[in-house]
């Protein structure tokens, strides 16, 4: 009887299950799958009667278009081989794809619902996108047609600073680095954070945009806390992100078209905003320039002039009065001074009384001009109207000034002290009401 090693008992093993099966293919439902920390993929392929140890090396599992989750039913593709370490076989997959859409929907249906009883669809959650962000952030691609577009039209529309963050957008490693960019573009500075984000991808087959239904990727968008616009695929894709984002775009483009707005039509709105007060600024001017001058008791300018006049000839007056005043008692005192020798020690009880009577006729003058501005006050407007008095005119802010005026408008306007009131005249058997 020949003596074997164990080793070479395992390797014959090995190569005779190896050579047996060669290459086949399963069809299976993923169950207790584990991701290792060098990258390969461990779990279990079953069905209702059977479970077989499979493993995905990390270079295989890359390049697949779909992410391996427990309870996804699959077909791989590989081959059957042992692990002498364990003394156990195991099938190692060389490719996997989904078994069918349906099942994947199901999956897919099944998280969407899920998410939805957590609210995070909830539109009181969603965030207003800014009018005009002063830098965007994109997550997206670096390469291709899709980051060019944006850029282009963000150019075109309203230049505004972008950030870009380079991710993957497909494939297993896809999902991670998206949520590592949602996260990092919440987590930056106040002052280097973007005030919008695009998480944005062209088209591409159901399989492609799995990454975007990832659960990971979708509660790190809802918990953004910057506002988000989604743009994955074409119009008629639909993305779990797309259920939180703030503002879902159904093209990469028409997200930066969302994310700022047209400079031509802004500058035309500002022009005809502005054109607007203009007009209302000159007819509300020139309403009220009409109604001062064809306002007898509110003419200003003549109350204004006729006052000021009458100042400037009372203190001429008052100067002249004032000069002659002195010239009269300078004259005197030096008679005084000079026939009377004796009365020069009563010089200063003379400077004393001049002080006196100077200062005197002072404040007569100041009197009559306080009381020359009191009654411009008391002739003003607004103390005429606090006393019961208002002002009549017409919506054409013409004044009216008598009953049969007033009998030939069907509306007009009362000014009160206190604000305006319109009047609507109801006429019954001749009467004014």
């Amino acid at each position: 009887m020949e003596e074997y090693t164990v080793s070479r008992l395992s390797a014959l093993i090995k190569r005779s299950l190896e050579q047996s099966f060669g290459a086949i293919q399963l069809k299976a439902e993923v169950s207790a799958l584990k991701i290792h920390s060098s990258g390969h993929l461990y779990f279990a392929l079953k069905d209702s009667e059977a479970v077989i140890d499979a493993v995905c090396w990390k270079g295989v599992a890359q390049k697949q278009k779909i992410k391996l989750e427990d309870g996804m039913e699959i077909r791989c593709f590989g081959q059957v081989t042992t692990y002498p370490m364990r003394s156990k076989y195991q099938f190692v997959v060389e490719r996997f794809e989904l078994a069918g859409m349906g099942e994947l929907l199901k999956l897919l249906e099944e998280r969407r619902r899920k998410l939805a009883e957590e609210g995070l669809f909830d539109p009181s959650r969603k965030k207003p996108i800014p009018h005009i962000p002063q830098l965007i952030g994109i997550i997206t691609s670096p390469t291709g047609a899709v980051i060019k577009d944006m850029l282009h039209r963000i150019r075109q529309r309203f230049p505004r600073n972008v950030l870009l963050w380079p991710v993957l957008v497909q494939g297993t490693e896809a999902g991670g680095q998206i949520v590592a960019a949602i996260e990092g573009m919440n987590s930056l500075p106040a002052d280097q954070r973007p005030d919008l984000l695009i998480v944005a991808r062209g088209g591409g087959s159901f399989e492609d945009l799995m990454p975007f239904n990832e659960e990971n990727v979708v509660r790190a968008a809802a918990a953004s806390t910057i506002p988000l616009i989604s743009a994955v695929g074409h119009e008629t894709d639909t993305t779990l992100i797309d259920y939180v984002a703030d503002l879902r775009a159904p093209t990469p483009t028409a997200a930066a078209e969302f994310a700022v707005p047209e400079k031509v039509k802004l500058q035309a709105v500002v022009c005809r905003a502005f054109a607007q007060l203009n007009m209302v600024i000159s007819s509300g001017m020139e309403r009220k320039m009409l109604f001062l001058r064809s306002n007898k008791i509110l003419n200003f300018q003549g109350i204004i002039s006729v006052k000021i006049q009458r100042a400037d000839m009372i203190f001429d007056r008052m100067v002249s009065c004032i000069k002659n005043y002195m010239s009269q008692k300078r004259i005197s005192l030096v008679r005084t001074v000079i026939l009377k020798p004796i009365l020069r020690e009563n010089v200063t009880d003379v400077w004393q009384k001049l002080h006196f009577l100077f200062h005197g006729e002072l404040e007569r003058a100041k009197s009559r001009f306080l009381i020359t501005v009191g009654a411009m006050e008391s002739n003003s407007h607004t103390n005429i109207l606090h006393r019961g008095f208002a002002f009549v005119e017409s919506n054409k802010s013409l004044p009216i000034t008598s009953m049969r005026e007033a009998e030939k408008h069907s509306s007009f306007n009362l000014t009160f002290a206190d604000g305006k009131l319109k009047v609507q005249r109801i006429a019954p058997q001749g009467k004014l009401f």
